[in-house]
């Protein structure tokens, strides 16, 4: 399995020691505003990134985006001397302080970091609040009820962090907020490439969708023996796409990379970013969480994105994408959009600007940069 194939949210601590390796590799770049990679102290100090903001294929696919915002943010705020340490852990920092920045990426818990009343500001991804993911009825289905009870788990764990915010360690410095300082921005993309856009009606593909059906978990962990929302929303996309593909209609690109299953159609286009970019549908099942770096990826090729609900973010209000409860919807949606050419269009155009005036590295930078500015005169609301 190729490292571009592997799922973020379980590998990130194998990725980020590798990443760790490699950067204390290279050499060090000064600049004003400062990068690390920080895990725990207990796994000892933060490594420093070798060229600041700036991406290169050194450093894991996943922290493109992400860096791409803090390399408009550092633009912005030319004065400062803000140090950002990008982890996992919501539960310490190396350090503290006005001049600390944490980049919290891929907490799936919506946990407010312990720290958030101690640095200047903290910038995550994912939902910070607890998300149902469907619209409530009588009588759940299975994906439902995983999803009930994945809400009822983080609401319990949110509200146990919002009693860790208020009782920290007693060696930490006074805090410098009265609230926590939390900004949620987008996932972002992975390493998708930037290619030149394809109208629709020269598109070969109706739909693409290539993501890991299932990943083995220790038998030591609960979710061995149960279930999770990821697991069960591409399941049912799968099998509906097992279905469609049945119908010599449908151009369908698919893959299980997590299984090592692929079925394809069109074999001329190898990579990934070239797939999307010659679909005219990007199916976007959620993972663990709702927000998957599909949805982007799919906006900022000019897909219609069709997924499963999206949470309440303000960065996605307005998003030019159908959402559905059950992927049995599928058939008619393919049936009403995949041969509408002026209907995919719309949908092109309005992803692409929903990408370039709503998500991109240079709009979220002016909004991180304008949060760390405030420094605590703008409470975050929880």
């Amino acid at each position: 399995m190729s490292e571009i194939a592997l799922d973020f949210a379980s590998t990130l601590d194998s990725m980020i020691e590798e990443m760790d390796q490699v950067i204390a590799a290279l050499p060090a770049v000064s600049s004003l505003h400062r990068y690390f990679s920080w895990r725990s102290s207990a796994e000892g100090p933060p490594v420093e990134f070798p060229d600041g903001s700036a991406w290169n294929n050194r450093i894991i696919p996943e922290l493109r985006y992400p860096l791409g915002v803090l390399s408009h943010v550092q633009r912005e705020m030319p004065g400062a001397t803000l140090r950002f340490y990008f982890t996992k852990n919501p539960y310490e920092l190396p350090e503290y302080g006005k001049e600390v920045v944490a980049v919290l990426w891929q907490e799936e818990r919506c946990k407010i970091p312990t720290y958030a009343r101690h640095v200047r500001g903290v910038i995550r991804c994912l939902n910070l609040k607890p998300f149902l993911g469907f619209h409530p009825r009588l009588g759940l289905n299975k994906y439902e009820a995983v999803l009930a009870f994945q809400y009822l788990r983080d609401s319990a764990l949110h509200l146990r962090s919002r009693y860790h915010v208020r009782h920290v360690p007693k060696d930490w410095p006074p805090a410098l907020h009265d609230s926590p300082r939390v900004l949620t921005v987008p996932l972002g993309y992975h390493s998708q490439e930037e290619l030149p856009q394809i109208p629709m009606a020269e598109r070969r593909l109706d739909a693409f969708f290539t993501g890991g059906l299932h990943n083995p978990i220790p038998r030591t962990d609960y979710r061995h023996w149960t279930t999770d929302s990821r697991t069960q929303a591409r399941r049912q996309l799968w099998k509906i796409l097992l279905e469609l593909r049945k119908d010599p209609e449908w151009r369908i690109e698919m893959a299980d990379i997590a299984g090592g299953g692929t079925i394809t159609q069109l074999p001329e286009f190898h990579s990934y970013s070239s797939k999307m970019m010659n679909s005219r549908i990007c199916l976007a099942p959620r993972g663990t969480m709702a927000e998957t770096f599909r949805h982007y990826e799919g906006w900022r090729a000019g897909c219609l994105v069709i997924s499963n609900m999206l949470p309440p973010e303000p960065f996605l209000e307005g998003a030019p994408a159908i959402q559905l409860d059950n992927w049995k919807e599928l058939p008619a949606l393919m049936k009403k959009y995949a041969r509408d050419i002026d209907a995919l269009e719309h949908y092109r155009k309005a992803g692409l600007d929903f990408w370039r005036t709503r998500l991109s590295e240079r709009i979220i930078g002016s909004q991180v940069a304008a949060f760390l500015k405030a420094n605590g005169h703008q409470p975050t609301k929880l």
